[in-house]
């Protein structure tokens, strides 16, 4: 997987959580789900995109 798809994909979580935000606004729990939600996509993401690289030397 290239890293132009890596990076949409997060694009898309981060669309997806940000655009239905008010939904869940007033659950904290959620709030906070949603930030550990998008925080590990993007430390996943970024891990991924740098494992490729290294897998092709």
């Amino acid at each position: 997987m290239s890293n132009k798809w890596i990076l949409l994909a997060y694009a898309a979580l981060f669309f997806g959580v940000v655009s239905t935000y008010d939904s869940y606004a007033d659950n904290t729990y959620l709030v906070a789900l949603a930030g550990i939600t998008l925080s590990v996509a993007g430390v996943g993401a970024w891990l991924w995109s740098v494992q490729h690289k290294k897998d092709k030397g």
